[in-house]
């Protein structure tokens, strides 16, 4: 990791046990965005009930939506939100969306710019890039990774499911937040709204409204209170880093364990040599990893890293059946974050992202337990033995794809 300066001082974060109290004024420093306390969280691994929750709060709303999303493609849960979305705007509701250019099809884009016939507020972000666009795109250009909902100012989503069909299938995890981490992500929305339409006013998100949803109750949905949680955002401006230096100082200071899924590589070398060192100094390390990718290149990158860190003793687990998108790891049954961000250099240097760094041993040890029951239901565990009897052929495929396009790996 590079030099860090942290300016915070670590001591003031009380509501974060001692040992936890750098990071806290680590990701301050990066973003301005401190530990916050008071929340009521639900985690949202199972897709037809985040989809159920989303619509059913969408349809609540009185005042504003607020929707940043990598993807909202109009098939049938993206016809439905965006119905919803009309229906509200026409009601007097606040409604704005904001989506990257690049990962909708035509016809959608098409689509979600016409919402402003409702009074939606919709826009493409964008942020052209001559090199990465053009000479060499598979480097990625600047793109919006974010996947937030904000309702009323009380309540918001976020994490690794688009607004899309194929999402109901695949394993994927969001969380719920309701306190005053919601008025932090109206300041990253307002990151990318500044940038696709400065014109618009602010947002109808306040100290008042961030608090009256935290004592809701939503019939069969799991509900934790009282938690801490610090929002860390990620965009292309920033020198700091602060997602790759939250996932590095997890790594870096995991006691225990420190298990994570993720479905896209490669990581940076720091990223990967911390999580060597932690297994080597006898930390459990654990990667889920997708067994079948919806990106063949990504599959081939992440193979080409298994050798090196089995060596080093990290454990790998890849999911069968369905698509793995998960972006979320726990550590020391205190430490989560979920989010959109990736352990990849398209989401540490390259992206708009977000995560929710929640300070918590309840929530720790839930997700925990989903993920060694997951790894032992649902995975098969790859052996260094088995990667050495590779053949010839794919063990080069997967050093060809990573070294050329690696995406600044």
């Amino acid at each position: 990791m590079d030099q860090i300066v942290v300016t915070e001082d670590p001591a003031r974060f009380t509501n974060v046990r001692p040992a936890y109290r750098d990071l806290a004024a680590l990701i301050t420093t990066d973003t301005g965005m401190p530990p916050r306390d008071g929340h009521t969280l639900s985690i949202l691994p199972d897709a037809p009930q985040k989809f159920d929750v989303l619509l059913e709060d969408l349809r609540g709303a009185k005042e504003s939506i607020y929707i940043e999303h990598y993807r909202i493609r109009l098939d049938s849960i993206g016809t439905i939100v965006t119905g919803i979305l009309k229906e509200k705007a026409e009601a007097g509701v606040d409604v704005r969306t904001i989506v990257d250019l690049g990962a909708n099809i035509k016809e959608d884009r098409k689509e979600l710019m016409e919402l402003r016939n409702y009074g939606i507020e919709s826009y493409l972000y964008y942020r052209p890039q001559f090199l990465r666009d053009y000479v060499w795109p598979a480097n990625g250009a600047h793109r919006d990774h974010r996947k937030i909902v904000l309702i009323d100012g009380q309540t918001g989503y976020l994490g690794g499911r688009n607004i899309q069909d194929r999402y109901l299938d695949w394993r994927d995890c969001d969380i719920r937040i309701s306190g005053p981490a919601v008025a932090d992500l109206g300041e990253v929305f307002m990151d990318a709204q500044r940038q696709v339409a400065p014109q618009l006013p602010g947002l109808k998100i306040t100290a008042e409204t961030v608090c009256q949803a935290v004592a809701d109750t939503v019939p069969g949905l799991e509900q934790f209170r009282e938690k801490t949680v610090q929002i860390i955002p990620e965009s292309p401006g920033d020198t700091l880093f602060p997602v790759r230096n939250c996932f590095e100082w997890a790594i870096n200071n995991a006691k225990n364990y420190f298990f994570f899924y993720n479905p896209y590589t490669p990581p940076p070398a720091s990223t990967l040599n911390a999580l060597k060192e932690a297994s080597s100094r006898g930390v459990d390390v654990r990667w889920i990893v997708p067994g079948n990718n919806d990106v063949k290149q990504a599959k081939w990158m992440g193979e080409s890293l298994y050798k090196d860190l089995l060596q080093a003793g990290v454990k790998i687990y890849e999911w069968q059946g369905n698509v793995l998108h998960t972006k979320q790891f726990m550590s020391d049954d205190y430490l989560t974050a979920i989010g959109s961000a990736n352990m990849d250099n398209m989401s540490f240097f390259l992206n708009m992202e977000v995560l929710a760094l929640v300070y918590d041993e309840e929530i720790a040890v839930s997700t925990r337990t989903l993920f060694e029951n997951e790894m032992t239901d649902r995975c098969l565990q790859i052996s260094l033995e088995e990667v050495r009897g590779w053949n010839f052929l794919r063990t080069f495929r997967n050093w060809f794809t990573r070294t050329f396009f690696g995406r600044m790996g």
